[in-house]
């Protein structure tokens, strides 16, 4: 993992850049005149989709439909 260190005021100026940098898996650490440090990266948790969740449940239950398609689940 590469590391950049910049300014309070530089990584306000240039977020965007900064921003695809951490998306690019590089940690930028933040110094603020008091000297206090912050470290920016892109979290690795991604948002689970309705699909994936209910992606282990499809084929589960015999519904008479495909099962690559959810219509008719929860239906009696």
């Amino acid at each position: 993992m590469s590391v950049m260190q910049v300014t309070v005021r530089e990584f306000t100026r240039k977020f965007p850049n900064y921003r695809r940098a951490a998306l690019a898996g590089k940690e930028v650490r933040v110094r603020d005149r008091a000297g206090n440090g912050f470290v920016f990266r892109a979290a690795k948790e991604v948002p689970v989709s309705l699909a994936d969740a209910m992606g282990e449940l499809i084929g589960s239950i015999q519904s008479g439909q495909r099962k690559k398609s959810l219509a008719g689940y929860g239906r009696d």
